[in-house]
């Protein structure tokens, strides 16, 4: 399968990325972006056939799904800039999120036996895959974001087998891939907050500054981190049933599980195949709606994507690849309108009331 080179040069990268980054950039700079991105899909490849060989191994269930980030995306993190007006991505070639690969576990010990057993010596020794940082750089369990995200993300420098100093380099050698961990309860409380922005047309997961939206999904983090798992990390200062008391009052005023509550479930699993590409658009009525549109090929699907972006009734287009069907709805529940687990864990964890009058 062919995929995508990087540009040869990645100066030239980076200079592209900060002339769009202050609304200069050429159309072949915006080009050359996006051929950098979609180079990734040769990193994802390469790390989802390592990942699920371990998976065998394992006693306990894990869900895997992957993702080639999306261009819009790109751009939006490309323009964003904190409250002193500083460019929060000041070098595009440097972020490492590009390749992602996502698995879900059923609970927190699960999870930290899995990541310990590939970040062993056996495993590693391996392969030329290399951690980019220290192993507790990106542990959002132990030390959550203030949205409330969870989970815990690994950044390697892509290597594949077998790459030594004595062989040609590869274009995609060094590469970035961004390796997500999430129990269950953390993959269905990350979703919700997709969702949620997507039928209210907010941001929380960027926020800078804590909106009353933003507050009520980290106390409800919170409040399933300490119903569900049974660890409190945040809002020390209250106690549980404060929190409960204080999101059933946002709930009343905001109505944000009320509106998750009555999504419809997207139910025609069937329509998946290995390479797909999942747009979430604008139907007629205003109302948001899902296309499934399966591709023979990643380089195919790539290219589809960054078309639908394109369009003015596109809300969301990404490429996604599984193997299993109803893995890949279960790991992209954002895409099929599905926030039912997070609607469930947080009316039993948080004893709340959903509110769809508001």
């Amino acid at each position: 399968m062919a995929y995508p080179a990087p540009p040869k040069s990645k100066s030239a990268v980076r200079r592209a990325g900060l002339a769009i980054s202050n609304g200069q950039g050429s159309p072949e700079q915006f080009e050359l972006v996006d051929q950098w991105r979609s180079s990734h899909g040769y990193v994802i490849n390469t790390f989802q056939a390592w990942l699920k060989g371990h998976f065998p191994k394992q006693d306990h269930p894990i869900e895997f799904a992957q993702r080639l980030k999306r261009r819009n995306t790109v751009l939006g993190k490309l323009m964003r800039r904190n409250a002193a007006g500083e460019l929060l991505i000041s070098d595009v070639s440097s972020m490492h999120d590009f390749a992602g690969c996502r698995m879900i576990f059923e609970n927190l010990d699960d999870l930290y036996r899995f990541r310990e057993y590939l970040h062993s010596t056996k495993v590693m020794r391996n392969v030329g895959h290399t951690l980019r940082h220290d192993a507790s750089k990106y542990d959002y369990i132990e030390r959550p974001k203030f949205t409330g995200y969870r989970g815990i993300h690994d950044v390697y420098k892509h290597f594949p087998r077998g790459t030594n100093r004595s062989q040609e380099k590869k274009p995609w050698d060094g590469l970035l891939v961004e390796v997500q961990y999430r129990t269950r309860a953390q993959h269905a409380w990350a979703t919700a907050v997709e969702i949620s922005d997507l039928l209210d047309g907010e941001q929380t997961k960027f926020e800078l500054d804590q909106s009353k939206r933003g507050r009520f999904f980290a106390l409800a983090s919170e409040i399933i981190a300490r119903s569900h798992e049974h660890i409190d990390r945040a809002f020390l200062e209250l106690s549980i049933g404060e929190l409960r008391k204080e999101l059933q009052e946002l709930e009343d005023e905001l109505g944000i599980l009320g509106r998750l509550a009555v999504l419809k479930q997207f139910e025609s699993s069937d329509q998946l195949k290995k390479h797909n590409v999942l747009n979430i658009y604008r139907s007629e009525d205003g109302s948001p709606a899902l296309e499934v549109l399966p591709q023979t090929s990643a380089t195919k699907a790539i290219n589809l994507a960054s078309e639908l972006e394109a369009r003015n009734d596109s809300i969301n287009a990404v490429y996604v690849r599984s193997d299993n069907p109803h893995q890949l709805r279960s790991a992209y529940r954002n895409y099929f309108n599905d926030p039912i687990d997070f609607v469930k864990i947080i009316q039993k964890a948080g004893n709340v009331d959903a509110n769809a009058e508001a």
